[in-house]
């Protein structure tokens, strides 16, 4: 295969330039200092470029490299996850700052709602996605995941994951259409609908 070349995917958009300067600055360090070779996208931003130009850009040099190194926050972004689905579907390399959890349940979720992981990271209000979140704190709860890591994961305050937590009976109880998605969810769940090694979200 020859020298292992990087590429470093996370999110950007939503976040201060200093705070994602920072982060892919040192996978940067980090993978540098491991003897690799690294490309940064931050390094070839466009000025003024729209979102799609940009991906185009970052997508080119991503193609160029045999490996991908995904950031911590990579599911909240759509960017990001484009770059994860290329990367798997071309069979290079993907490692992770932080090894993603529960990709089963959230790939449930996608199936039965159709709500991916970004929005449920996402600050929504959306009643839809309000499920969602609560449904996923829930499987993750039942796995005996601590609430503030489901809180940490999902980028909210640990007190609104509580609330989730403590209301899914009731709503699963008397909300019919709530019932009905978390009843998708976990069908899927017990059919094994995927693992958390074989696939793409």
């Amino acid at each position: 295969m020859g020298k292992i070349k990087y590429y470093i995917s996370g999110k950007i958009t939503g976040l201060q330039p200093s705070e994602y300067a920072a982060r892919f600055g040192k996978a940067e360090e980090h993978l540098t200092a491991q003897g690799f070779d690294v490309v940064n996208p931050l390094r070839h931003v466009v000025p003024s470029a729209h979102w799609k130009e940009q991906m185009k850009v970052d997508i080119r040099l991503l193609l160029d490299c045999n490996a991908i190194y995904m950031l911590s926050n990579w599911e909240q972004s759509i960017g990001a996850t484009i770059e994860h689905d290329i990367a798997e579907g071309l069979g290079l390399i993907v490692e992770y700052e932080r090894t993603p959890k529960h990709r089963d349940i959230k790939a449930a979720i996608i199936t039965a709602m159709g709500v991916n992981f970004k929005t449920i990271a996402e600050d929504s209000r959306n009643r839809w996605h309000v499920y969602a979140r609560m449904i996923y704190a829930h499987h993750c709860k039942k796995r005996g995941e601590y609430t503030h890591r489901i809180a940490e994961e999902t980028n909210h305050d640990k007190s609104t994951i509580s609330y989730y937590l403590r209301n899914y009976d009731t709503e699963y109880k008397y909300n019919r259409e709530f019932r009905a998605a978390a009843e998708k969810v976990a069908t899927l769940l017990s059919e094994k609908l995927s693992t958390p090694t074989d696939i793409t979200i």
